[in-house]
C-alpha cells in the first residue's frame, strides 16, 4: 500500500471500490495468495478470495457494521478446499472507497470450537450429574432386588439411548436376568458362560462396538453370529461390584454401530456403582428379614415364616403336627441347654425325613410342623411313621431314662378341589396329634377332611 507501514501490519489490508474491485493492498495479503501486491490490484475480491459476489458483499456489509472505536468482523469461509477462513472488518474512507482488514481466521476459530466443545462438555456434565442425582433417589426408594433392576436398566437405556438394556444378577450358582431385555439370550450358545457372566468375572467394562469385537472376549462359540443374527451391533456393559463383593452386569445393546466417547465409561460405572450399594443393601435387609424368621435353636423356619409361607395358599398339601413326648423331663432335669441341644438333634432327624416338596418348621417350644405332598391318607401315615420312627431312635447325649418318642397328627383334605386352608389344616392336624398323644404317644394319628368338612 501506499502507506509503508501498512506492509509491516501483521493483517491483511487492502482498499476496495464501491464495486468490489482492489486498488491497493499490502505485501502480507498479497503473498497470502501467492500474488504480488501490485498483481492484485484491479482484480474483484470475490475472485481472489474465491467466493461469490453476494456472499462477499453480505461479509462486507456485516463487518462494517462497528463503530470506530468498536469494529465489527465477519466470518467468510470460501469453498475451495484447503482454503483458510478469513475474518474481516471494514470501514469507509474519505474517498469512498472501504479499507478492508483481513486475518487468517483458522486458529481463532479453532479456539472458539474448543470453547464450544469445552460448553458442550460442561454441559454434558451437568446433565450427567443431574441423570445420577435423580438415579440415586430412584435406586434408593426401590424395595426389592427386581425392582431397582428395573430402575437401573431403564436408566441405563435412556442415558445412552440404547435400543436394549438389561441387569443380571448373580445368586449362588446361578447368573439370570432380573431386570430389562436382553436380546442375545434366545440365541446365546449352550457352550459359552451365561450372558453378562463373562464381563462379571473380567471385573472391566466392556465397549464392543462390531459383532467381531465380541469375538476377542468369547472366541470360538459364534458369538458374532448371535449378535447380527439378534439385531445387535454394539454393546457397553459395566459390571456391578460393590468392593470385592460381584453382583451382577448391567448392559446397554444397540441396533447400529455406536462409538462410546471418554465420558460413557464413567458414567456406566457410576450407574452400575450406585446400584450396587443399593443391591447390597436390600441383600442384608433380606438377609435380616429371614434370620428374624428363622428358629435360632434348630436353624429351621419358625412359625411366622411358616404361616407367610403358605397364607392365602389356595390348594393344600397335607400337614403334620408333631409334638414330643418326654421333652418337659429333659427340660426340667437337665436344664433349658440341654433341651435346646435336643430339640436341635431332632430338627436334624426331621430334615433327613422330609423331602425338597415338603417343608417343615419350628411351630413353638417343643411342637414341630410341617407340609408333604400326599394326596391319599397311607401316603402321609407313611411319610409320618418315618419321623416317629427316625425321633424314637436313642439320642446319645441322653440317658436311656430320658426315653424322647413323638406324637404325630396328620391332616389330609383329600376333597376333589380342595376345600380347607393351610389354616385349618394345622388346627385339625392338632386335634389329631393330641389324640395320639392321649393313646400313650410314639404314634400318628390322621383325619382327613372330605366333602363335609363344612359341617365339622
Amino acid at each position: 500500500m501506499h502507506d509503508p507501514v501498512a506492509n509491516y501490519a501483521p493483517i491483511g489490508l487492502l482498499e476496495l471500490t464501491a464495486a468490489g474491485i482492489i486498488v491497493d493492498a499490502n505485501d502480507l495479503f498479497a503473498r497470502w495468495f501467492s500474488l504480488s501486491a501490485q498483481s492484485v490490484v484491479g482484480n474483484h475480491l470475490s475472485d481472489v478470495f474465491g467466493v461469490g459476489e453476494s456472499e462477499l458483499a453480505e461479509a462486507l456489509t456485516v463487518a462494517a457494521g462497528g463503530t470506530g472505536l468498536i469494529p465489527r468482523t465477519a466470518v467468510l469461509r470460501p469453498a475451495e478446499a484447503g482454503a483458510r477462513p478469513l475474518l474481516l472488518a471494514s470501514n469507509k474512507i474519505e474517498n469512498g472507497n472501504t479499507v478492508v482488514a483481513v486475518v487468517d481466521a483458522s486458529r481463532q476459530l479453532r479456539l472458539d470450537d474448543d470453547a464450544e466443545r469445552a460448553h458442550l462438555a460442561a454441559l454434558r456434565q451437568s446433565e450427567r450429574l443431574q441423570l445420577l442425582l435423580a438415579a440415586s433417589v430412584s435406586f434408593a426408594n426401590s424395595v426389592t432386588a427386581p425392582e431397582l433392576a428395573e430402575q437401573l436398566a431403564e436408566t441405563a437405556r435412556r442415558t445412552f439411548r440404547a435400543d436394549w438394556s438389561s441387569v443380571h444378577v448373580a445368586d449362588g450358582t446361578e447368573f439370570s436376568l432380573i431386570g430389562g431385555t436382553n436380546p442375545l439370550v434366545d440365541r446365546w450358545p449352550t457352550e459359552a458362560p451365561p450372558t453378562g457372566a463373562r464381563t462379571m468375572q473380567l471385573g472391566q467394562i466392556l465397549a464392543i462396538t462390531d459383532p467381531e469385537e465380541a469375538e476377542q472376549y468369547l472366541p470360538g462359540v459364534g458369538i458374532a453370529d448371535v449378535f447380527r443374527a439378534s439385531g445387535v451391533h454394539s454393546v457397553l456393559v459395566s459390571p456391578i461390584t460393590d468392593h470385592d463383593s460381584q453382583i451382577g452386569t448391567v448392559a446397554c445393546y444397540f441396533a447400529n454401530r455406536r462409538t462410546f466417547d471418554e465420558q460413557a465409561e464413567p458414567l456406566i460405572r457410576a450407574l452400575a456403582q450406585q446400584a450396587a450399594q443399593v443391591f447390597t443393601r436390600l441383600r442384608l435387609e433380606e438377609r435380616l428379614r429371614r434370620s428374624a424368621m428363622l428358629d435360632e435353636t434348630t436353624g429351621l423356619p419358625n412359625r411366622r415364616l411358616f404361616e407367610q409361607q403358605f397364607h392365602g395358599v389356595a390348594r393344600t398339601p397335607a400337614i403334620m403336627f408333631l409334638d414330643l413326648d418326654g421333652f418337659k423331663q429333659v427340660n426340667d432335669e437337665l436344664g433349658h441347654a440341654a433341651g435346646d441341644l435336643l430339640l436341635g438333634r431332632v430338627a436334624q432327624r426331621l430334615k433327613g425325613i422330609f423331602r425338597e416338596t415338603d417343608s417343615v418348621a419350628r411351630y413353638g417350644g417343643d411342637e414341630f410342623v410341617a407340609t408333604i405332598e400326599a394326596t391319599t391318607g397311607s401316603d402321609a401315615m407313611a411319610i409320618a411313621e418315618r419321623a416317629r420312627a427316625a425321633i424314637a431312635e436313642p439320642f446319645p447325649e441322653l440317658s436311656p431314662h430320658h426315653r424322647i418318642t413323638a406324637s404325630i397328627g396328620v391332616a389330609l383334605d383329600a376333597a376333589p378341589a380342595g376345600i380347607a386352608s393351610v389354616e385349618q389344616l394345622i388346627r385339625l392336624a392338632d386335634r389329631a396329634m393330641y389324640v395320639a398323644k392321649s393313646k400313650g404317644g410314639n404314634r400318628a394319628e390322621v383325619e382327613t377332611l372330605g366333602a363335609d368338612f363344612s359341617q365339622r
